[in-house]
This record gives C-alpha cells, structure tokens and sequence, in this order.
C-alpha cells in the first residue's frame, strides 16, 4: 500500500521541499449542475489525421469543437509538416472554437514541431540552453513564447523537468534535460515556464515523478522505474510548485513500484497522482496525460480503460492522438465509457467536476478567461 509517512520522510531527506497537504477545491462549482457531456468533453485533446487545412480529418475536429464535444487539440509531427498547413489548420480550429486548448510540442531541440524550415525562432536543446546562461536563455524563450502564441497554440506539452543522465533513451540521448542538479532544473524550467505563460501559453511539466534515469522509452511500451528512481527527481516539480510556477503537471506512462505497488503505471496510479503529487506534495493545479495512443498504454489497455482510469487516478485533461487505428466518435464513446463506469462506482461525478474546476483554474493562470470556454 501506498505508505504516506514513508513518502514524506523520503521527501523531507531527499528534497527539503515537502509541502502542507492539499486544501480541497471549494464546494461551489459552476459545473456542478453540467450534464455529463459537457464534463467529458472538457477534458479531451483529441489528435487526428492530416497535415492541410482541408484534410479529411479536420472535418471531424472541427464539428467536435464547435459542438462542445472535445476541449482542445493535440497536434504531433504528422501533424505539422509546413507552415501554411499548420497555421491554416490552427486558424480553422480557433474559428470552431476560440477557447479551445491547441497543444504542441514546442520544447525545443529534436523535439520542436513548428520548426526554422516552417520559419519559426530555432530553439536549441535544453543542454545548449543551460549552457548559454540564464539571461541568453530567457531571449531564446522569450521569442519562442512569443511566436507561438501568435500562432493561436495555447498549451505547450513542455518544459521537461526530468534529470539529465547521458544513456537515457529518450531524454538524455536527446539532451532534453537542463542538468543534472534538480535546482539548475528547475530554475531553467522557470524561465521557461514564465515566458511562456506572458505570451499565453499554459505549459504541461513532463514528466512526472522523473523519467530522466529510466531505461525504455514508453511511446513503444512500459518504462519501469522501480530500481533506478530516486526522490531526488521529484525535487524540480517540488520547486516549481513552490515558485508558483507549476500549473499544469504532465504525468508519465511509467511503472514505479516504490510509489504504486500494483504496478499501474503514473498515469492511471491513483496512489502517485493523489497520493505523492497532490496529498504529499500539496499541488492545486491541474493534471493532464500524455498521449493514450503511446504503446505503453495502448498495447495494455483499451481505450475506455485508459480513458476511464486516467479520469479516476487524477487527471483532468487527457491527450489522445487518435491517430492509431482512428475513432472518429470517440467523443461520444467517451461520454458513455464514463456513464458506465460512474454505474459501476469506478468513477464519480465529483471526480469530473473537480477536473473542470481546475481546467478553469489553469484558465485564469495564463489570463484565459474561463467563463467563455464552451459557453458557445
């Protein structure tokens, strides 16, 4: 079982930053008497097909948008092979739906969608970053923010908080981590964050607790922890919590038994995402996946167990590329998934309800105004 004390005194050794318990999200709710589509579709950042504004699979995106169905749109490197077909593609959903949460992996490096070729600001690697100090790099930030807010893209699914380790398949081989330290980390996380957040931009610190000393990558399958995860990598997430500058935190598919002895990975552990994250380490802010369509989780779970188990572990906004075997009426699948789970008491509507309380809430962070967000 999920041990508290042992959590916090390990914390307490590790990181000095352990934080009071999370406060409950007030009562009051402005969701309270939604109906259970509504509460759904806010949660979704569906993906789809295509690369030109008029793509075949936009059409779908487009009328889920306007019909409230979806919350947001994730767009991958499929996604973004050129400018005109990216901003068209942008400027199409925005016009569906202007509060739509338009999510993009821009961190930079080997992992930057809109790209120099595309006429974008060519941002180096977080170790090239950290390298040319810190008042280089909030430059360098500044005038990424700055483009991508322009474009209409309102989440980035960056800055990565994980450690560096140089034999690290998918972060360290990439050098997508700002240091090996937690506070050089967090530090250049923070300039990150905080130009991002100026230009409207929410951003999505990956990946949590700590991916940076794992072996595997989990976009082909499950990445375990258990033996090579220290508390010491939670400490970035930790400090950016402090700063106030963590509002939206990025949950990996990784397996960690230390934390979650049923093995489940973070993103459908109940016992890591509330347990660690939120009881032990105080967070408030909202929780979003990373893509349910990644072989770690689409190889062991069906779609309606990955979405229902993401919503009931904790997390408030899911990202589902859809692109693998494409579902063009997963919305509506998703709202009945979530009506039978909720029959059985797997899931409950207050869980929904707080996860729309904390969309709004990562909303007023970056300036959004909540109020409108599907009031169409």
């Amino acid at each position: 079982m999920f041990n508290r004390r042992t959590l916090l005194g390990g914390l307490t050794a590790a990181t000095g930053l352990v934080m009071a318990p999370s406060s409950a999200m007030a009562n009051a709710s402005r969701w309270r008497d939604a109906d259970l589509a509504t509460l759904v579709g806010r949660t979704l950042i569906l993906g789809f097909i295509g690369s030109s504004v008029d793509a075949d699979g936009a059409a779908p995106i487009e009328a889920d948008l306007d019909a409230g169905r979806i919350g947001g749109v994730l767009f991958l490197r499929h996604n973004s092979r050129s400018r005109d077909g990216v901003l068209g593609l942008a400027q199409r959903f925005r016009d569906a739906a202007p509060n739509a949460w338009l999510s993009i992996d821009q961190e930079g490096g080997f992992v930057q969608r809109l790209t120099v070729d595309m006429g974008f600001t060519d941002i180096p690697t977080a170790q090239q970053l950290q390298a040319m100090g810190r008042d280089q790099a909030r430059g360098v930030f500044r005038t990424a923010s700055q483009e991508l807010g322009a474009t209409g893209f309102c989440l980035n699914l960056a800055p990565v908080a994980d450690l560096f380790k140089a034999d690290n398949e998918v972060i360290g081989r990439w050098d997508r981590a700002f240091g090996t330290d937690p506070e050089t980390v967090a530090d250049y996380c923070a300039l990150f964050i905080e130009e991002m957040e100026a230009a409207g931009v929410a951003c999505a610190i990956k990946h949590f607790p700590g991916h940076g000393r794992s072996s595997g990558d989990s976009h082909y399958g499950f990445v375990d922890l258990t033996e090579t995860w220290s508390f010491e990598e939670v400490e970035p997430f930790a400090r950016l919590m402090r700063q106030d500058k963590a509002h939206l935190v990025m949950g990996g598919h990784l397996i960690n038994r230390r934390l979650d002895p049923t093995g489940d990975p973070v993103t459908l552990s109940r016992p890591i995402l509330n347990g660690l994250l939120r009881q032990a380490m105080g967070y408030e802010g909202a929780v979003i996946t990373d893509d349910l369509d990644m072989g770690a989780i689409r190889d062991h779970y069906t779609r309606e167990q990955a979405i229902v188990g993401s919503l009931a572990a904790g997390n408030d906004l899911l990202l589902v590329s859809n692109s693998d075997n494409p579902d063009p009426d997963l919305p509506r699948r998703a709202v009945e998934w979530v009506g039978a789970a909720i029959e059985r008491g797997e899931l409950s509507r207050e869980r929904l309800i707080d996860a729309n309380d904390r969309i709004d809430q990562l909303n007023s962070h970056i300036g959004r105004d909540a109020a409108r967000l599907n009031a169409r």
